[in-house]
């Protein structure tokens, strides 16, 4: 009787360990879950989301000029002191940088801007001038290296601002016969749905500058930075509603009372990082964003991406959309504008 009630006692305690070493394994594994689970931020919320959203908010939503103009950058580098001079970044194609580049420019082609070997050529104490094309990709870059912490402004217009010579420009910059439409706006401002906040998840670590290097890296890889106002207007006016885009004016609210795409909501620029603007958009329909002539609106679509969502700019912004001036509010690319700038090869 003794030796049954010994073993009987053995059993019992081995049962109390193993239950005791599975709750402990249930709680290990449901702490050590995914990165972007803190518990604190509700559904739709994330460590990797508040970590992005810190770095995008601190330019978005700050008195930083998001360009800089060809004029500006031609006399800061002729004033006779070097030691003020930016440092100039082409963030367009290898090929198109030996076409024919602004004197000093480095090249780095936008979708690599975030590659370590290139930003080992940047310094964060360092003013950086960045352009492009017509500064659209320019735009994204800019965003990019303020979301790393570094100095950069975006040169409005890009190479087409800065040389008149069509070889070393290497693509054709707005004009009115091509690229200007006059399709119909609306006056009428139209109130946003809600919904739960982006749940990116793009690495299992928990360092800020991984997580940010991550979502940079998985925009850049292969996403389309503009659509053309036609393909929007086309879109919208396929007899298929489900494949709409949500469209977002990010130009000043009473830039959008004077005129706005037909359905487009309003969330200026400046606002757009903002968790209380980015419930009113969905995380699985296209987020087509507007502004005046491109540049703000590559700046806010980037922020989007960043943090989940899925935007892509309208390239030339409103200007594109509609020949109205009072609607456009700002003026477009004008050839008469353009000085003509030296480049080197």
């Amino acid at each position: 009787m003794t030796m049954e009630i010994s073993t009987l006692h053995k059993e019992t305690i081995m049962r109390a360990i193993a239950f005791a070493v599975a709750v402990t394994m249930t709680v290990f594994i449901s702490g050590c879950g995914d990165d972007d689970d803190d518990g604190v931020n509700g559904p739709g919320a994330s460590l990797e989301f508040d970590v992005i959203q810190a770095n995008v908010d601190a330019y978005v939503d700050s008195d930083i000029g998001p360009v800089t103009t060809a004029q500006a950058l031609f006399d800061n580098l002729n004033d006779g002191n070097a030691s003020n001079n930016p440092t100039i970044v082409s963030v367009r194609s290898a090929a198109h940088y030996a076409l024919g580049h602004i004197e000093g420019a480095i090249n780095i082609p936008w979708r690599a801007i975030a590659e370590p070997e290139n930003l080992a050529m940047l310094s964060k104490d360092d003013d950086i001038v960045v352009y492009c094309y017509t500064g659209h990709t320019g735009g994204v870059a800019t965003t990019a290296l303020r979301s790393l912490g570094y100095k950069a402004t975006n040169m409005k217009f890009g190479m087409v601002a800065w040389s008149k010579d069509p070889t070393v420009r290497a693509t054709t910059p707005f004009t009115e016969a091509t690229e200007a439409h006059d399709f119909p706006v609306e006056a009428t401002p139209n109130e946003p749905g809600t919904y739960a906040l982006a749940d990116p998840d793009y690495t299992s670590s928990n360092a800020e500058d991984v997580i940010v290097m991550a979502a940079i890296e998985n925009y850049l890889v292969d996403s389309a930075p503009v659509i053309k106002a036609q393909a929007l207007f086309d879109n919208i006016n396929d007899g298929n509603a489900a494949n709409d885009p949500v469209v977002v004016s990010v130009r000043a609210p009473e830039h959008y009372a004077v005129g706005h795409i037909p359905g487009a909501i309003n969330i200026p620029w400046r606002q757009v990082t903002k968790s209380e603007n980015l419930e009113k958009l969905p995380t699985d329909r296209q987020i087509v964003v507007y502004c005046y002539t491109g540049h703000t609106g590559a700046v806010a679509t980037t922020a989007l991406n960043l943090l989940g969502y899925d935007a892509v700019n309208m390239k030339f912004g409103m200007g594109a959309w509609t020949t109205d001036p009072a609607v456009r509010v700002a003026a477009p690319f004008s050839e008469d504008a353009v000085m003509g700038f030296p480049v080197v090869q």
